[in-house]
């Protein structure tokens, strides 16, 4: 067999979920049809033959049959998801397919994996943080893992060190996790006792533990599988074993009253974006149950500063419990340029 140059490359392979897209447009057959069409005649690709079938009681496949490879959708109208896969081997990139098509489907995310096939050299990554663009260059897969709850991947990327994603959005890299730790732990003040509400990637927590005037550290999640990735691949092991630290799985919501009689001075809550509809709703939970165990001080990132949805949400939320409020701004390489949101003095 010939060797092959590091260089060397067979063709490029796109793969990309396209979440929050309009369901009358991809659970409709003959536009799919249409749209795949005009997508691959505006890129100047070849199409040979286009397939498809509708399903019931939703959901379409398309399928078609390129000069250069192919192409192919997956539609779920009922949660407004699209799996896409375009793999080109011509001088015209799969990019501006995908493009087009994430217009015409009117899709609200988008995450996507670009594969060099048939090349040495590993893949990149491409994920969205509220629509801004980032691109990591990853050098091994380490892990990948279902729970009940997400996605779980673990990734060795160029620059970034490892990586733990969720659901396909990057939750935290080595390279910079402690930039974010810092944003949250920096109002602690002297508090000797510490929640953590999420935070599963531990590493808030090992940052913590480094600090011998802390008594107790109660941490709250719900998903116990990625304590167990943390422990593995982001060395949290030694944090997981330190004997201050009081471990609760499940829903924080339930547990957090349990704690009335401890004395709880800073909280700091490091939970996964979610969708809009739903942010307000469980912050104010959060935010009901803390003041009700006298917590008088908290942290919480609050979104990326190009989406202001997730710091009005959260905010709102926090004003009917908490007197005062104050937001400041951080950049790292990894996320850009983030929202952190500080709470202080329980309304009476």
């Amino acid at each position: 067999m010939p060797e092959l140059k590091k260089s060397f490359r067979i063709g490029r392979e796109i793969l990309a979920d396209l979440r929050g897209c309009d369901p009358r447009v991809i659970d409709d057959e003959q536009l799919l049809r249409r749209l795949v069409q005009e997508a691959i005649k505006k890129t100047k690709h070849n199409l040979l033959e286009l397939n498809s079938r509708k399903f019931t009681p939703v959901g379409v496949t398309v399928l078609g049959i390129l000069a250069e490879s192919h192409i192919s959708l997956h539609t779920y109208p009922e949660i407004g998801y699209v799996g896409v896969d375009i793999f080109t081997c011509g001088k015209n990139r799969p990019e501006p397919i995908l493009e087009y098509l994430q217009e015409k489907f009117g899709a609200k995310e988008v995450n996507w994996q670009y594969l060099r096939r048939g090349s040495m050299r590993q893949w990149k990554q491409i994920y969205f943080v509220d629509g801004y663009k980032r691109e990591i260059e990853v050098t091994r897969i380490l892990h990948t893992q279902q729970t009940p709850y997400q996605l779980l991947e673990v990734m060795r990327a160029k620059h970034l060190g490892v990586c733990l994603f969720s659901n396909g959005t990057l939750q935290m890299a080595t390279a910079d996790a402690h930039v974010y730790d810092q944003k949250m732990i920096q109002h602690m003040g002297n508090g000797k006792n510490v929640l953590i509400v999420g935070g599963g990637d531990c590493s808030i927590l090992k940052e913590l533990v480094k600090n011998t005037k802390l008594q107790e550290i109660y941490m709250f999640e719900q998903d116990q599988q990625v304590i167990n990735v943390a422990k593995k691949y982001l060395g949290a092991g030694p944090a997981l074993r330190d004997k201050r630290l009081k471990m609760f799985y499940g829903d924080a919501l339930e547990t957090i009253p349990f704690l009335k009689d401890k004395k709880i001075d800073y909280a700091i809550i490091d939970l996964v974006s979610l969708p809009d509809s739903k942010l307000k709703v469980l912050y104010s939970s959060l935010f009901k149950e803390l003041s009700s165990i006298k917590v008088s001080r908290w942290a919480t990132q609050a979104g990326h500063v190009l989406d202001k949805k997730e710091l009005t949400a959260i905010s709102s939320a926090a004003k009917n419990y908490y007197k005062e409020l104050e937001v400041e701004t951080q950049w790292y390489f990894s996320g850009g340029e983030w929202n952190f949101l500080y709470g202080e003095g329980i309304r009476k």
